[in-house]
């Protein structure tokens, strides 16, 4: 068919050439002329150009094809070589407002419901070689004509009785297969969830009342991690390694209970100092976290 309308084109362009009028020739199309309500439509707009007076890479096409709507950009296809070149626009349109929905038929009960649709022509416009001049040319599209999904009988029916006799059943679903009513599940799903959030409260008050319980005055019971790193702090001591007994103050400082943090910072400080360790500062630290070291420990026995 695309050939068919080429080669009448060429020997329009061919009777019209000795003349110097046709320089574009175009046609416009609808494929199918005749659709269903929904279905998609196809446009073309083809346009045989006489190379020597215009170039066909510089056509430009405007079409308008409201209400129907075009489905993405169109397609631009060239064919042909030499002096005659055939440029093809195609679009896909669609429509499925109630603007395209078909009008029942008013002269007669068996005629389906339909409607017809007129397009402004489309306008193509190229410039000629030199680029000075434009040439335009107009495309006619042809009526489009959209018909019901609807037999005319079942539109009859529908016209009679203002009502859609349905083939099958829409409502209710066919049966329920639920053990328990959807009502009560939703109720014991709302009961288990306050019953878990009851659960986190509970739960949540017990651990922020542990946080925010007060230092308890007396002081923590000592580890027996701390007792061995105090005795080892005054055997070095007694010994005068003082390497020893730095390293021995910072085990105490990590030992120390949690209630007694100052006495942890006390120590650190201690260890790290520049003068050495002094052993009446560590006594201090030992009666203050609760543990008195005999003489005999003191001095590695």
């Amino acid at each position: 068919m695309r050939r068919a309308v080429l080669a009448a084109l060429l020997v329009a362009l061919a009777a019209a050439g000795p003349a110097g009028a046709a320089r574009l020739k175009a046609t416009a199309t609808f494929s199918p002329p005749v659709q269903l309500f929904g279905n998609t439509v196809t446009a073309r707009v083809s346009v045989v150009t006489d190379t020597t007076r215009v170039d066909p890479a510089r056509l430009h096409v405007i079409a308008k094809f409201s209400p129907y709507k075009p489905v993405g950009p169109p397609k631009e296809v060239h064919s042909g070589s030499g002096r005659y070149v055939q440029t093809t626009w195609t679009w896909k349109l669609t429509c499925l407002t109630s603007e395209c929905v078909p009008l029942a038929g008013s002269s007669s009960q068996a005629s389906a419901p339909s409607q017809a649709f007129a397009f402004p022509p489309a306008q193509i416009r190229g410039p000629g070689p030199n680029g000075k001049t434009t040439y335009r040319v107009h495309a006619f599209f042809p009526q489009l004509e959209m018909l019901s999904q609807l037999s005319p009988r079942e539109a009859a029916y529908i016209a009679a009785h203002k009502h859609i006799q349905w083939q099958f059943p829409l409502a209710p679903a066919a049966g329920d297969a639920y053990r328990l009513p959807p009502g009560l599940v939703f109720w014991l799903a709302v009961a288990l969830a306050g019953l878990c959030g009851a659960a986190a409260l509970v739960v949540g008050g017990r651990w922020a009342l542990r946080l925010r319980q007060p230092v308890a005055s007396t002081p923590g019971v000592p580890t027996p991690y701390l007792e061995r790193a105090l005795a080892l702090f005054f055997w070095a001591n007694a010994h005068g390694d003082e390497t020893l007994q730095r390293k021995a103050l910072e085990r105490v400082a990590d030992e120390l209970p949690f209630d007694v943090h100052e006495l942890s910072e006390t120590a650190h400080a201690l260890a790290w100092s520049p003068e050495s360790p002094d052993e009446e500062d560590v006594q201090a630290i030992s009666q203050r976290a609760g543990l008195a070291l005999r003489p005999e420990e003191r001095n590695g026995g």
